[in-house]
């Protein structure tokens, strides 16, 4: 509430003088509370202060008692000199030994997005969400930019480093790339200053066109023609002290190619050394007959012509040479070689493409497949695969067989070093591994083993069958023995597959049937062995004419199929 008062200003014009006359107008103070005037408030005095007067009945309210409903919640704002606001509050929090304990705690007021806006608290989760520009930071997954990147200070790469499609090869690689051990392939590098290195290899890496001879050789520098086909050859020094290491009888092989230089010179000399001056690098020659050169057609030498030596006339020493020919696809060393066409006894050894004298021989070989040809073979361990690429495997007899033994099935022996299929044999048989690693022996239901040589046949005899019939005294038992691939297999029938029967015939020579058949039926279920006595004979007062007691097996494989069947008699 305040006292109010009310200026008015008159101004009267006055022979021109102005004449101000100021009026003021005093009003007592309205409470602007509508509850204070509602009990008779008002206020005295005429200066800043106001005191405010209540009269009536009611109850009286002072001024300094008054209290808003939301105090408490009021009394717990606070604000700092930055114009920020704190919370004080009793909060639930977890103390040293993890319980849950209720401390008075100060935080800044939560506004919204307000604070977002202008920065993010130490621990505020967005920060785990983007990586940093002021601070150290790690960046979990890949990063990718799509404008250059620039570094100011060191970059470091623990991993290595890669620069376009890198694909590591000597020779079919692209790109660039630097292991994490300082290793780099790159394609080529440009040094403005110096090259420090501890070692540096040069010219590892040599493609060839055509043919090239290992042996003596030589580039003519300028020719002499002495007339009746022979020719004085300067050769050209190779470097400061050079001498040639031609020889007498030597035959000589010069090629010449000139085409891209525009010269157009293209051909093949053959020539014989005469003699040979070395301190002068000269040489004289004698250029070899049209009809005695493998072409049919002979040149003379010309200067920038390289000759190398091809064989000797007489020296045995200088008649091998090796040469590799891209053309032919083969490498050959060459021996005994005297003059300029070659013979096939000249062809010490070859590796790739066989010379046409071998294809010529009708030999088992394929087509556009690579041999070696060579007089002989000294090696230790020869390894044969197929054309999958897989070993092939040779068939070794091991002798008897022996439990405590090793055997193979196409697998690498150790102490061989041969890929082994092992065979031994066992009960007169030969058999043959199925399995590395086997330890059990060989028998006819025996996967790991397969019999490759001896008595296949399935047979059944009768055990100590040696009796002379005495109808006073008859009595015998009978016992089969089965036998597969010579081994004894009787515990492997079963009982159930021994049939019994009986065949005779009276005094007469007629089959007695009915009497037989009765008697099987008597017998059946008897099993691997069967007692005979004067009863199963079925005498009748008469001696039968052919009496037979007969054991019909069968055998049985793994599925308990029948495999065979074969019988065993016994007669009298």
């Amino acid at each position: 509430m305040w006292n109010c008062a009310r200026t008015n200003i008159n101004v009267v014009t006055n022979n021109d003088m102005a004449v101000y006359e100021l009026k003021t107008y005093k009003r007592g103070a309205r409470p602007r509370s509508e509850r204070l005037r509602e009990l008779g408030g008002e206020s005295s005095g005429n200066t800043g202060s106001t005191v405010v007067t209540i009269s009536g009945n009611g109850n009286v309210v002072s001024p300094n008692d008054h209290y808003h409903a939301n105090k408490n919640a009021l009394d717990q704002i606070t604000t700092d000199a930055d114009g920020y606001e704190y919370l004080t509050r009793q909060k639930e929090v977890i103390d040293d030994e993890g319980n849950a304990v209720y401390e008075q705690v100060t935080e800044k007021v939560k506004a919204g997005y307000a604070d977002v806006a202008k920065d993010l608290t130490e621990d505020s989760p967005i920060r785990e969400q983007f990586l940093s520009r002021l601070v150290d930071d790690v960046a979990k997954g890949n990063i990718t930019f799509e404008q250059a990147i620039k570094v100011l200070g060191l970059a470091t790469f623990g991993g290595g480093a890669e620069f376009g499609e890198f694909i590591k090869s000597l020779y079919a690689g692209k790109g660039a790339g630097i292991d994490a051990d300082g290793n780099a392939e790159f394609e080529s590098v440009r040094v403005r200053s110096y090259f420090e290195c501890l070692e540096l290899i040069v010219n590892r890496l040599s493609a060839i066109e055509g043919d090239q001879i290992l042996t003596e050789a030589d580039t003519i520098e300028a020719v002499d023609d002495l007339g009746n086909n022979c020719y004085g050859l300067h050769l050209r020094s190779k470097w400061d002290g050079y001498f040639t290491a031609q020889y007498e009888g030597n035959v000589l092989k010069g090629i010449i190619n000139t085409l891209a230089a525009g010269s157009g010179l293209y051909y093949t000399c053959w020539m014989r050394v005469n003699s040979v001056n070395t301190a002068n690098n000269y040489i004289e020659v004698t250029a070899y007959p049209d009809e005695d050169t493998p072409a049919g057609k002979n040149y003379p030498p010309c200067a920038d012509m390289k000759i190398a030596r091809w064989g000797n006339q007489t020296d045995k020493t200088r008649q091998s040479c090796i040469y590799l020919s891209s053309t032919e696809g083969r490498i050959v060393r060459l021996t005994g070689v005297t003059k300029p066409i070659i013979d096939p006894e000249n062809y010490g050894a070859t590796f790739g493409t066989l010379p046409e004298f071998l294809r010529d021989m009708d030999l088992p070989i394929v087509d556009g497949q690579d041999y070696v040809y060579a007089r002989g073979l000294i090696v230790q361990d020869i390894i044969r695969i197929d054309y999958k690429g897989k070993p092939i495997s040779e068939v070794i007899d091991r002798g008897p067989w022996a439990a405590d033994a090793a055997y193979y099935c196409e697998a690498l022996n150790p102490e061989t070093g041969i890929y082994e299929i092992s065979d031994v044999w066992y009960m007169g048989c030969k058999w043959r591994c199925a399995k590395t690693g086997t330890t059990t022996a060989p028998a006819w239901n025996n996967t790991d083993w397969a019999m490759v040589e001896g008595n296949p046949q399935f047979t059944v005899e009768f055990a100590d069958t040696d009796y002379i019939f005495d109808p006073d005294r008859f009595s015998i038992t009978l016992t089969i023995i089965a036998r597969l691939y010579n081994m004894d297999i009787t515990d492997d029938i079963l009982p159930a597959d021994v049939e019994w029967t009986r065949y005779s015939e009276d005094a007469n020579g007629v089959p007695r049937t009915a009497s037989d058949n009765a008697w099987a039926l008597k017998r059946a279920g008897a099993g691997k062995s069967l007692s005979l006595t004067i009863e199963d004979c079925d005498l009748n007062g008469y001696m039968p004419r052919t009496l037979k007691f007969i054991a019909t097996v069968t055998l049985r494989d793994g599925m308990g199929n029948e495999a065979g069947t074969e019988s065993a008699i016994f007669q009298y």
